[in-house]
């Protein structure tokens, strides 16, 4: 299968190792440095908790040809980036296209993408959830298992075209896929969980070890007043089933430890802080976004929410003190 990948950070360099590890004929598109990195030492990922490392040889690109037919198209790329990148998208010779990352702007991007393509190309959205961090000519990759792609239209599930060639796409490398019948929701509650760790992140200096327990288990609680948020706004809590999962006891004691074994280890700097470091804008972007939602609810009660969210630097000074 012939794919065509745009972004290749963290998330996007494990993308297209997977893509490539199935068998599949991968091209990136990529420009300045990391195309001079990928055209040199090839995609080099070290696995963190896998202990090894892999190099993929895709081929490499610094645009691409109109005329030149792909069977799919992934863009990884965090969500205000995305919205940037549609022009170019929208002339890529393909039928289906998956933005995997960040975007709770998805509405807005699907009107403008078929504005710009039309309505015979297809669009869907994604999420993978890989931590890590670039570093020099390699990337450090930090997932559970073999992670997975989730998948879905804005409101609806994907074609059964489209899944079957998402499914020969990602096939026979043990990855998982997933599909989901509202990715707007999925996305914002996935963003219903990350906001708060943000938030505690840049409170305790993007260095989690110094969290109280308490202040970690507040994610879990901020992330319950979230969902009720999400919930006045009308819009669809996914993945299907967690409506229900801040009333099992369970289901919160297990997330609490879970976080604060994160917090204590290394998996907190990869898989949190040094992201918060390194994506300043793409944070802002996202509590930008979800913030649209909290003001259209002043009335309703978010006490651990609106404290954590209050004990973070503005965003003028967050960028002063990681941007580089």
């Amino acid at each position: 299968m012939k794919i065509l990948v745009y972004g290749c950070g963290v998330i996007g360099s494990y993308l297209t190792h997977v893509l490539c590890r199935a068998g599949n004929d991968v091209t990136v598109c990529a420009r300045g440095r990391t195309r001079r990195i990928l055209e040199k030492y090839g995609l080099r990922i070290k696995h963190k908790l896998q202990k090894k490392k892999t190099i993929d040889r895709p081929r490499i690109i610094g645009e691409a040809d109109g005329n030149e037919h792909y069977d799919v198209v992934f863009s990884i790329m965090q969500g205000q980036q995305q919205t940037a990148l549609l022009p170019t998208l929208a002339k890529v010779n393909a039928p289906l296209f998956v933005l995997v990352g960040n975007n709770l702007c998805a509405a807005e991007t699907e009107r403008e993408f078929h504005k710009l393509a039309g309505d015979d190309k297809t669009l869907l959205f994604g999420f993978q959830a890989t931590g890590g961090v670039r570093e020099g000519n390699h990337t450090i990759c930090v997932r559970m298992g073999a992670s997975r792609l989730v998948v879905g239209g804005l409101h609806s599930e994907p074609s059964a075209r489209d899944k079957a060639v998402l499914r020969s796409a990602l096939s026979g490398a043990g990855y998982g896929l997933a599909f989901t019948d509202d990715m707007e929701g999925w996305l914002y509650c996935h963003a219903a969980f990350i906001l708060p760790i943000v938030y505690l992140s840049y409170k305790c200096g993007c260095n989690l070890k110094t969290a109280a327990k308490r202040e970690v288990y507040d994610v879990t609680a901020a992330a319950r007043e979230a969902y009720g948020l999400i919930k006045r706004a009308g819009i669809k809590i996914r993945p299907v089933g967690d409506e229900t999962f801040f009333d099992s006891k369970a289901k919160t004691a297990v997330t609490n430890l879970a976080l604060r074994a994160m917090a204590k280890t290394f998996v907190g700097e990869l898989a949190a802080t040094d992201h918060c470091r390194n994506a300043v804008t793409e944070m802002e972007y996202i509590d930008r976004e979800f913030g649209r939602l909290r003001e259209a609810a002043p009335d309703l009660r978010m006490p651990v929410w609106d404290r954590m969210r209050a004990a973070v630097p503005d965003w003028d000074e967050i960028h002063r003190i990681y941007d580089k």
